[in-house]
């Protein structure tokens, strides 16, 4: 399993997955031969089905300079896997937009398009479930707002807050996995991350805490991005998640293209309930 920040459609996806399917991650868990599912955020999409800017203020778009975008949709269909994007927003006036988006190499069911309370910029989170053996897996991508407006709600804690409630009261499986852009400036003692914890999200089976010092390659370099399973019906034996680094040393811009690292996780499901992933 893969959750990553892909900063609109900059990182190299179509690279990184076809190395897990390579064996290049072997040594951290990835079997190629098994299920994959990419849990990305900042994901892009560029077409027709995206309505042309007629009027009013449009998004935010980078410059042409920081490189090629993978439209996810053409992602997908490249890489043979299954596909649920929930488009959060346009990207200025180009007829295109961005948002979460859940790749598999299983059929995807039940997806649905999460909209979480506004803070800064309209976000929305997306969902589905997918069938390992006897068990349902609940999946969910969502990227929350990195500042609040301006004012005392500024740095966004209090929002973030708001929109990870709304999420833990939408997704009330036993067993699910959450790979997210949490945008934890102040990491665990936002009160989104102890909302998260007593909901049963935790990074790993049995609780652990990620040994990296950031996850967002920019500065200031922070733990933003997280792989966060629930387990309470205990279907779930084991998980171990890994940051993965191009670069030996952790040096360079960016990290397979994107702003963010990706989190490579490998769930291990009981003997009786089905596959690993």
């Amino acid at each position: 399993m893969l959750s990553w920040n892909v900063w609109i459609g900059r990182g190299h996806l179509r690279e990184v997955v076809s190395r897990i399917r390579n064996g290049d991650y072997v040594e951290l868990g990835a079997d190629p031969d098994v299920p994959l599912v990419v849990l990305a955020q900042e994901a892009y999409r560029r077409d027709s089905s995206v309505p042309q800017l007629q009027a009013g203020p449009a998004g935010r778009v980078l410059i042409a300079q920081l490189g090629p975008q993978e439209d996810v949709v053409e992602t997908a269909h490249t890489l043979g896997m299954n596909l649920r994007y929930a488009p959060s927003m346009r990207n200025g006036t180009d007829q295109s937009d961005r948002g979460n988006a859940i790749l598999s190499t299983l059929p995807l069911e039940g997806a649905h398009a999460v909209e979480l309370p506004l803070v800064l910029q309209r976000r929305v989170a997306v969902t589905a479930t997918i069938a390992l053996g006897d068990t349902r897996l609940r999946l969910v991508s969502a990227h929350l707002d990195p500042r609040g407006p301006p004012g005392h709600k500024w740095l966004g804690s209090y929002g973030r807050a708001l929109q990870a409630q709304h999420l833990i009261a939408w997704v009330e499986d036993d067993t699910a996995i959450l790979g997210a852009d949490l945008n934890l400036g102040r990491g665990r003692y936002e009160r989104a991350w102890k909302l998260l914890g007593e909901a049963g999200f935790t990074f790993g089976v049995p609780p652990s805490l990620p040994r990296w010092r950031h996850t967002f390659h920019a500065l200031p370099r922070l733990v933003l991005d997280y792989l966060l399973v629930r387990n309470r019906d205990g279907a779930i034996a084991e998980a171990r998640v890994h940051r993965l680094d191009e670069h030996p040393r952790d040096r360079g811009a960016r990290v397979f293209g994107s702003d963010h690292h990706p989190l490579l996780g490998r769930i291990d499901l009981q003997p009786s309930s089905g596959e690993s992933q």
